[in-house]
């Protein structure tokens, strides 16, 4: 699996794109633009599906656009299905202008595998940052949403957030094995083993061991 970072919208969120490389078929974390990017990316034909590790609308806000024009499955939370469909729980009332709702194809579950050509990646629930928030994760990268981000952790104080849920979600975190690349929401990617030497909240659970 390789993969490729693509930074936009209004917050700079970090939009990433995975290709396995056997198969050339690809998916789409958190699409929360649409600009010439992604749709040459669309315009491929790979795209199998689209991923969102939570609801907040600048992780989601080219994820319809992206839909229509791949015909890709939209998969998220079972339990962020809520949060997708409400403009106020969502904050693009709030800090986006205008209202978003968004209705996923498929509700995921903790443990879930998915297949993407000869890639899998595991879905891991990571409540706190909202509810339903989630990781996918691989053998070489984790793809942590903003549940952990560039030597900090996201915000909690938002409808669905829970600091304590939010840190129980970094605990399981630092149980991941080997040195993958953390791939964050926001931020640049870093490595396991420096977020374990510089993450002030990761690095407690691992004093912790």
């Amino acid at each position: 699996m390789k993969y490729e970072v693509l930074t936009g919208g209004p917050l700079d969120v970090n939009c990433y794109v995975l290709t396995d490389e056997a198969t050339g078929a690809a998916a789409v974390i958190d699409p929360g633009f649409f600009d010439d990017r992604l749709r040459r990316v669309a315009e491929t034909g790979n795209v199998k599906m689209i991923l969102l590790t939570h609801g907040h609308f600048d992780h989601m806000a080219g994820a319809e656009e992206l839909r229509r024009a791949t015909a890709a499955p939209i998969l998220a939370m079972e339990t962020e299905r809520a949060l997708l469909a409400d403009a106020e729980a969502n904050a693009s009332r709030q800090f986006f202008g205008r209202d978003l709702s968004l209705e996923p194809d498929r509700g995921l579950s903790d443990g879930e595998a998915l297949r993407l050509g000869e890639t899998v990646l595991t879905v891991m629930a990571a409540p706190g940052h909202t509810a339903g928030g989630c990781c996918y994760l691989t053998k070489d990268a984790a793809f942590t949403g903003d549940t952990l981000m560039e030597y900090s952790v996201g915000r909690s104080d938002l409808p669905t957030g829970d600091q304590y849920a939010l840190l129980r979600s970094v605990q399981k975190l630092a149980g991941l094995p080997g040195d993958p690349d953390i791939c964050g929401g926001h931020g640049a990617v870093t490595k396991f083993s420096a977020e374990k030497e510089r993450n002030p909240f990761l690095h407690y659970f691992i004093a912790e061991r």
